[in-house]
């Protein structure tokens, strides 16, 4: 069980806790769910790749739902536990303003997308820092974010089977289409700009751009396709790292 499947677990027993009506519809405390912050607080988080010397500044900042703290044997993949409830709460009291019929299938749906998403994406900051080590490519904050939130948004979106995305599908559809864009609506710089590599093969090219492999621009002229290779190099990369829940 990964630190993601623990928290979604502790998560899911205060959806299991709430009443639900005649038609199974989840019955919330309106104002229990105003207490949670404005949903616009957590779309706007600034990078989340850490070094040690950031420590401080982490443990204040109130906006990020996880980090990602580079290799120094292994890398780091942490996870805020309050700052995801608060999100995904936030997210589910937006919903609220929509006329749609909740139930806790719903509930466990967006929670699991929530958490997922976050996941994903701390993920792919370890794959672009292993992949860095191995070709030699520089750092850039700002594209390795947008590169990170549409590498998560693809993970969700993608038809491909797993265990996360059999409980995402147990959404009702147009739960599902209101929540999505809701919960990738990021403002701050380098986040924002997702939506430029939001399909796979614009996603592709840019992470081959990024990366720059040594003689890529060779390789390719001799038909290698190094965008699919290299595309299918994050999520198969095991070990390197440890994650955590704080």
């Amino acid at each position: 069980m990964s630190v993601a499947d623990d928290l979604i677990r502790k998560i899911t027993k205060e959806i299991d806790a709430l009443p639900t009506g005649r038609y199974g519809e989840v019955i919330f405390d309106e104002r229990w769910l105003m207490d949670f912050p404005p949903l616009e607080r957590f779309l706007e988080p600034p990078p989340d790749v850490w070094t040690d010397e950031h420590e401080r500044r982490l443990r204040e900042e109130q906006v990020l739902l996880g980090c990602y703290y580079p290799m120094r044997s292994p890398g780091r993949v942490l996870l805020f536990r309050r700052n995801l409830r608060a999100f995904f709460w936030s997210l589910i009291r937006e919903l609220r303003n929509k006329p749609l019929y909740l139930t806790p299938l719903d509930l466990k749906g967006a929670l699991r997308l929530v958490v997922t998403k976050t996941h994903q994406h701390e993920l792919f900051h370890f794959h672009s820092d292993v992949l860095r080590h191995l070709f030699g490519g520089a750092f850039d904050p700002l594209l390795e974010e947008a590169l990170a939130v549409a590498w998560s948004r693809l993970q969700i979106t993608t038809n491909e089977p797993t265990e996360w995305r059999y409980w995402i599908k147990q959404m009702n559809g147009v739960v599902y289409h209101h929540l999505l864009p809701l919960a990738f609506a990021y403002r701050s710089p380098g986040y924002r700009d997702w939506h430029l590599y939001a399909d796979q093969a614009r996603f592709q090219a840019a992470l081959l751009n990024y990366l720059a492999p040594p003689k890529c621009a060779w390789l390719q002229g001799n038909g290698v396709d190094l965008e699919t290779l290299v595309f299918g190099m994050p999520g198969g990369i095991s070990g390197g790292y440890v994650e955590a829940v704080v």
